[in-house]
């Protein structure tokens, strides 16, 4: 085995004995929160750091005809880890926002008894992310998978003391839980006709119990993405978990769950028009009821829940166009959002987890009069909604561009009948996104004390680094442009 190969598993390695370390430093020697937060901190920077090295080395491996960097059997019935440039990017990102968010921890969970399961349990969270989206087998996929969301199912329930949180938590298990069995069962159907779990296979026409199979491992990877109709566990578990564990679900988990519902459709045969196709009638779906049942909603939290779902419907059109009529601009722009969605929401989930730290908030309402007591985080939680409502410069308006820009290049029916819908739900989030704003500076109802708090630094740190970081995405993309530009391959 190369030492190129080694670099694969090198970034899950830091994770998973990270993981194992920090629970035992929590048992056996400190169980203060802001070490823990510390550590936690570090390990998700080295594996940042072994990702971009790994993501080098892939670059380098390509541009000279090497061959890929796959750690562990790569044949027919093996398993393996598939450095391919899509899985280097959700797991880059997927760890920069761990970073984030274990850093801000390290205030945002200091009342929390129960913290010092929390970071290993996050590292857990993002290890499985990992392992699944560089899994080149589906039963490899399946056990990353289920890592990943067993973690979620616990964080989202980590406040266990308050009903609403154990019932979104089980709500989320249930749900997931039958999304694994589709999953199990969709790969036993494939493999009694392939005899190969492979996710990439060479087939030229896929029989009834491929079809099969393929169709229940795709309504299992789709319910835990939390496609339409299979949405609906996605705003209890966001509302209900802490503001750091939201983040991370809505920023990178929702994502790459999806990323690997491309990836296996794709290596089992899926046509990618008909993907294409099937992609556009969904997004249509995620749109419209993300936007719709946003307008409606009283809870702060419950409303970026269906933001994301809104969300991964434009990220969905702007990739079902690019499959179905063979645009590879059309993909690389939906790749982009996604990043730059998982930079967005990030950014709000956090800032309004501050607002609840300091100032108890959980209803829309109760976020007036925030500007002045909490002038830092209006700011943030107003770049992060104004990039999510596509106002430029800022990251979301970039996105949106891009994808517009690619999409007028058919002149189809069906997507101009998609590219008005698109349009029109862009238009409909406005109705959510700015009243939000206009409430983030607008004088509270009562009298009550109006000074200004002084934000920890655990928290601040995280909440400047993304608000900049959004804007930076909207005014300079072009970098970002062209790494999302390497995704193309993975998915045609």
């Amino acid at each position: 085995m190369s030492s190129g190969e080694l670099w694969v598993a090198i970034p899950l390695i830091c994770l998973l004995t990270g993981a194992f370390l920090i629970y035992l430093v929590a048992r056996l020697i400190t169980r203060r929160n802001e070490a823990l937060a510390l550590l936690t901190t570090g390990v998700f920077a080295a594996t940042l750091g072994a990702l971009l090295e790994l993501g080098r080395r892939s670059n380098r491996a390509r541009r000279l005809g090497l061959p890929e960097l796959i750690w562990g059997n790569h044949s027919p019935n093996g398993a393996a880890l598939h450095a391919d440039t899509g899985a280097l990017v959700i797991s880059s990102v997927a760890a920069a926002l761990g970073l984030c968010v274990a850093l801000y921890c390290g205030r945002y969970l200091a009342l929390d008894r129960r913290y010092k399961v929390t970071y290993p349990l996050l590292l857990l969270l993002v290890a499985g992310l990992m392992g699944m989206v560089m899994a080149t087998d589906l039963f490899g996929l399946y056990l990353f998978c289920e890592l990943m969301s067993v973690t979620a199912y616990v964080l989202v329930a980590f406040r266990r003391h308050t009903d609403t949180a154990v019932e979104a938590g089980f709500k989320y298990l249930i749900m997931g839980s039958v999304g694994t069995l589709m999953l199990l069962m969709g790969m036993t159907l494939v493999y009694r006709e392939t005899a190969s779990l492979a996710v990439q296979q060479s087939i030229d026409t896929a029989g009834s119990w491929t079809q099969a199979g393929l169709a229940l491992v795709l309504a299992g990877l789709g319910l835990k993405s939390a496609i339409v109709p299979g949405h609906t566990w996605l705003p209890d578990a966001h509302g209900r978990a802490p503001s750091s564990v939201s983040a991370m679900l809505s920023g990178v988990v929702i994502q790459s769950t999806f990323y690997a519902w491309l990836k296996v459709s794709l290596g089992l045969g899926y046509p990618a028009e008909s993907l294409g196709a099937l992609l556009m009638v969904l997004s249509v779906l995620n749109m419209t009821v993300g936007n719709s049942l946003a307008l409606v909603q009283t809870h702060t939290k419950r409303l970026l829940a269906y933001s994301t779902i809104a969300q991964m419907g434009y990220v969905m059109f702007a990739i079902g166009v690019g499959l179905r009529y063979d645009i590879p601009g059309a993909i690389q722009a939906g790749f982009f959002l996604m990043i730059a969605h998982a930079a967005m929401k990030g950014l709000a989930f956090l800032s309004k987890g501050i607002c609840h730290f300091y100032l108890h908030t959980t209803l829309i309402d109760e976020l007036r009069g925030t500007a002045r007591r909490l002038p830092l985080v209006a700011a943030t939680f107003t770049i992060a909604l104004a990039g999510l409502a596509g106002i430029p410069p800022l990251a979301g308006f970039a996105g949106k561009w891009f994808i517009l820009a690619q999409i007028l290049q058919t002149k189809d029916w069906a997507t101009t009948t998609g590219l008005a819908i698109f349009l029109a739900n862009t238009v409909l989030s406005l109705a959510y996104y700015l009243p939000l704003i206009a409430i983030l500076f607008s004088s509270p109802d009562s009298a009550e004390d109006t000074a200004g708090i002084r934000i920890s630094g655990w928290m601040a740190i995280p909440v400047v680094v993304l608000g900049l970081l959004v804007v930076a995405i909207g005014l300079w993309p072009g970098p970002w442009m062209e790494w999302t530009g390497h995704l193309i391959t993975t998915v045609r």
